[in-house]
Formats: C-alpha cells, structure tokens, sequence
C-alpha cells in the first residue's frame, strides 16, 4: 500500500533532502530572498516553484532515479535550479569544469553518460566539440534560449507532491570529477547523506538562519568548495548571491561584498590574498562580512596573518577537505586560529582521520604521515572505477593523498601533496614548508616550489616567484641567503625561476603538475 501524501510529505521532510529544506524555506519564509544574480533576486516561493517545474521536465524528457544529468555552466541561478530539480526526482547532477578543453570533456561525458547537457551561450561551442569526440550524445538544452527561470517555459507544469522523490542517506546525488592532475580525472559520487549533513554544517559553522545572511558564491560552482558553500545556503536559508564568472577582480569582488552585504565567503588563499591588498589599498568600511573561510590549497602564516588584520571582527576559518570528501573533513576554529596559525584544525565532530605511514601504520606526534579519513563526507565511489575505489579504500579509509603532521593537541598541519613531495639525495623535502618560508622574503609577491630532475640528487627543489618589483627581482643568492638561518640547507631551491604568473585552476590553485612540467622543459632546452 502506497503511503498517503500526508504520510510521503512528513517522510520527505525528515529525509537527507536538499529540495525538502528548498521546500521549508518557501513555507517559512517565501518572500525572504534565495538567490541574487546580476541586480535581480529570486524569493524562497519562486525559487521552489522553479525547482518544481525544472523537475517535471526532466522527467518528461526521460529522465528517471540514477540517471545523470550534466552542467556544463558558469555560475548563474540555473545551475542550482537544475541540481536541486535532479534531487527531486533521483537523478544525478554532474558538473562541468567550463574551462576544460574539448577532449576532457568528451572524456566526462564517456565516462558517465549523461542523458541530457546544459549549456550556455558561451559553453556551447565547447560543448559541441566534445559531442564530436563522446560515445553518447546527450540531449543538449541552452540555458540562454529555454529561459529556466520563467515558468511559463515548462508546459508540462510542475512536479506534484506524490512525484517527489524520498532518498536514503547512501543514495547517490552528484558526481564531481577531481583536477586530473595526475591522469584522467575521476568522478567522485557524493551522497544525498553526505551533501546534506556537510551542507548542514557549513550552515552551523556560519550561522546561516532562514532569511538572514548572504553567502557570496564568486569561484566556480562546478568547484567542490563552492557546491558545498552554495548547498550550506541551501540547507540554512540564507541568500545565494551568485557571482558572474568573469575571472576574480579583487576591486569589483570588494565592491560587491559591500554593496550586497555578504556575510559569509569561500575563496581560495590567492584570492583572499588579492582581497586583502585592495582592502589595504582602499580601505575595508562598509563590509558586512562575519565569517571568511579559505581552502581549496594551503594559506601561508603570512597571508593568515594579513587576514586577521585586514578582516576584524570577521571569523578567519580553514575548511580542509577534498573532492572526495565534499570539501569537508578538518576545519579551524577562530578561537584557535591566532595561537594556531598554520593549522588547518582539527577534525570535525563527525569526521574520523589518522596519519599513517604507506603501511598504515599510524605515525608518531610531529611526524608526517598522509591523513586518511572516516566520515560522514567521504564519497560511496569512483564513478565507473573499480580498481581507484580499491585503491582510496585501502585499508577501510579514504586515502587522500595529503601529507600532514599532528601536534600534541591533536591540531593538524598541512606538509605537501604527496605527489608534490620532492625527494632528494634520499631527504623528504615538502615545498609548502619552503613556500611558507618564502612568502617572507621582502622581494617575494608570490611563490610556488616544485621538483626537477637532478642526477646527482635524484630531484631538486626550483623556487618559481612573481617578484614584488619586476625590475628588482630576487636572484638565487638572495633566496639562499634569506633561508640561511630558517630552512636546512637541504631543502634550499637549486634554481630561481622569474615568472609573470603561475597557471591556474579554474578555482585559483596554482597547476603545479603545469608548472613542473615547464620548468622540466626549460631545464631540458638549456641542456
């Protein structure tokens, strides 16, 4: 006997359901705003209108429980739209990186057969090469020509009560493919459970409330650490402002924190960092902002410390995690962050981790070991990758491939990427340890280390830097001489490379396997 839709709407509500907590909002506080996009905004009543409607057309077009839906998008409102419809009725949202070539994206679109693709006008192109080059075409919809958010663009009407659709906390809900930096990129599948309670979290760790605050979603939402931000919103009820991904602009990111009154955002430590030097330039009055969170790559002390001076009265937060456990897994608390500085913290109350040696073995206090994570976050799988799953899952924890060292209060330090890890004359040498060291040096913007073969050493460190003054810039003997009484002399650069700027991800992380890659190739020309 079917339940009745009494019954199916108080399961749904006690479900792990992103559409549900839409659903709440929209009855709670329907006119309280839920998303904000280029000077328009959407309230909480239309925006689960929206999500409704997109649902029933999804299920028109074919679409049923596990099927999967791609978005090959920028940020406007319409991503959130489609993820959230595809969780009303089962299907699973997979976000596109935008900036990927046509090759990598046909490899996406092989590996997890997508039966429809959202575009854009400035996605479209990219997305017809890589239909050339994909074993299946999907059906491809244009954002700019079905217009999404008008309702009477979905004939079909609106997905009912009794069509929606009640998950289990193991249920799949997105797949997000990581970098590729070492290989083909693997599609991570994140559960309902574990979006919804790490969303839950970001929520508490922010005090986002129905109907108060703004959470400035500027970095790509096709970015772990942005679709988790943009669920935590979500989840809380607080205003999405999605920001037009035009690149990140430090004067109009400032301007725009001002004028919308954010109150919580997620960047990466470079963009934090080119924050910080326009607040410096033009002063930071008007800015609402109560919690600044950062991930998504390593933050020196130096650029810690410019945050805290720059930002009072404002939560400096470290959110570490990963694709693979929903960008969640250790986090910072601001109570500690001034007498922790360079910790990332410790892990979060339902996230268990260990530091282990290559045989699991769990290492002592001070030493490194790569941190392996339990947890509520953690994915179920690779997409359609047996032998990867096996291989993270060794051992029975998810192996995340970070180097890190724990101090006698059980705070966390981030030493390197395990493949970043350069070992020389058979000395472990980690270059976020020499990088914070450099972020110093008085002649030094910017510095990213990385390996290069050397036949004597097996594999020496080369210091790449954007100098401060580019007709003043430092010269390996100044970087040598400044790391004389601060680094062993071990783990000095061999090399200095002078650079305009590093290659970067479409979140901002510096593409170190790029990087290395050119340095490799220069070393091998002048030979």
């Amino acid at each position: 006997m079917k339940p009745s839709a009494e019954r199916r709407a108080l399961e749904l509500s006690q479900a792990p359901s992103v559409p549900a907590r839409i659903e709440g909002h929209a009855h709670e506080a329907p006119q309280a705003t839920a998303v904000s996009f280029n000077g328009h905004d959407m309230n909480w009543e239309t925006f689960a209108e929206l999500v409704r409607y997109c649902a029933k057309n999804l299920k028109e077009r074919g679409i049923e429980q596990g099927d999967r839906v791609a978005l090959l998008l920028t940020n406007r409102p319409e991503f959130l739209i489609v993820t959230s419809a595809a969780a009303a009725i089962g299907a699973i949202s997979v976000p596109i990186n935008f900036r990927l070539a046509a090759g990598e994206v046909a490899y996406i679109l092989n590996n997890v057969t997508p039966k429809l693709l959202y575009v854009e006008q400035q996605t479209a192109e990219l997305a017809e090469a890589a239909a050339t080059n994909a074993a299946t075409q999907p059906e491809v919809i244009d954002c700019d020509t079905a217009d999404l958010l008008e309702a009477t663009s979905y004939p079909a009407g609106k997905l009912d009560d009794a069509e929606l659709f009640i998950p289990e906390a193991g249920d799949d809900f997105a797949i997000i493919h990581t970098s590729g930096t070492t290989g083909n990129p693997k599609g991570a599948v994140i559960s309902h459970g574990s979006i919804s309670m790490c969303a839950s979290k970001v929520a508490s760790r922010w005090g986002l409330r129905r109907g108060e605050g703004v959470v400035m979603l500027a970095p790509p939402l096709f970015h772990i650490g942005t679709f988790l931000a943009s669920h935590g919103a979500l989840v809380g009820g607080s205003t999405s402002l999605v920001v037009p991904s035009t690149g990140f602009d430090p004067v109009q990111t400032l301007e725009t924190m001002k004028r919308f009154a954010v109150t919580a955002a997620f960047m990466v430590p470079q963009q934090w960092q080119m924050l910080c030097a326009e607040i410096e330039r033009v002063g930071g009055e008007g800015l609402a902002l109560t919690h600044a969170n950062w991930g998504g790559a390593p933050a020196s002390e130096k650029l810690l410390e410019r945050m805290k001076a720059n930002l009072p009265g404002t939560e400096v937060k470290a959110s570490f995690g990963q694709t693979e456990t929903t960008g969640y897994g250790v986090g910072l608390e601001f109570a500690d962050s001034l007498r922790k500085i360079g910790s990332v913290g410790k892990p979060e109350n339902d996230m268990s981790v260990r530091v282990v040696d290559p045989d699991m073995n769990d290492v002592a206090v001070g030493e490194v070991g790569e941190i392996v994570y339990r947890g509520v976050g953690v994915m179920s799988r690779y997409w359609n990758n047996e032998e990867a799953t096996n291989e993270a899952f060794r051992g029975g924890w998810f192996h995340s491939g970070d180097l890190v060292k724990r101090d006698d209060e059980g705070f966390i330090y981030v030493v390197d990427r395990l493949k970043d890890m350069i070992i020389s004359g058979g000395e472990n040498i980690y270059c976020a340890e020499i990088e914070n060291v450099l972020a110093w040096h008085p002649d030094v913007a910017d510095v990213s280390i990385v390996g290069r073969p050397d036949e004597k050493w097996g594999e020496v460190p080369v210091a790449c830097i954007i100098p401060k003054d580019p007709n003043n810039p430092p010269d390996l003997a100044s970087v040598r001489e400044y790391l004389a009484d601060r680094l062993a002399s071990y783990k000095h650069p061999k090399d200095v490379r002078i650079i305009e700027a590093f290659p970067r991800s479409g979140i901002g992380k510096i593409q170190k396997n790029v990087l290395r890659q050119s340095v490799q190739s220069a070393e091998a020309l002048a030979d």
